[in-house]
């Protein structure tokens, strides 16, 4: 079985590091306890801030390029799996919340969409380009 160990990996001409090529990482995600304003793990999230009950913007430690980034969600609350836990959900607020430095998101009960809530689980990813 072989092994490769590198310390840096570098373009063909050896002048900057490899990119990706038709391939698209995540340039952001976060997993954050709303109740709590608490961010779990993250990347590239300077912070969040808490806007009121069941919405929350995330900003960027470094801007997108464009608005026109796209984003997922979901939410959850504590406790595991079942019927109570499994019925809540986390959303981008739309197109016109999402801005090159941060993107809205809102939470709330699935069976009652209109009622926002905050989540204890609410996972988040962007992609797109870096500015």
């Amino acid at each position: 079985m072989s092994e490769i160990r590198a310390t840096t990996i570098s373009d063909a001409a050896g002048t900057g590091p490899v990119t990706l090529t038709k391939q698209h990482a995540a340039k952001a995600w976060l997993n954050y306890n709303h109740p709590s304003n608490a961010i779990r793990e993250s990347f590239n999230v300077s912070s969040v801030t808490d806007n009121a009950t069941g919405h929350f913007t995330k900003n960027y430690t470094n801007n997108m390029s464009t608005n026109d980034h796209v984003v997922g969600a979901d939410g959850q609350e504590a406790g595991g799996s079942g019927p109570t836990s499994d019925r809540y959900t986390c959303l981008a607020r739309g197109a016109s919340r999402l801005l090159s430095n941060a993107a809205q998101f809102t939470s709330g009960d699935r069976t009652s969409p209109n009622t926002a809530r905050d989540q204890n689980i609410c996972v988040t990813t962007s992609f797109g380009d870096l500015a």
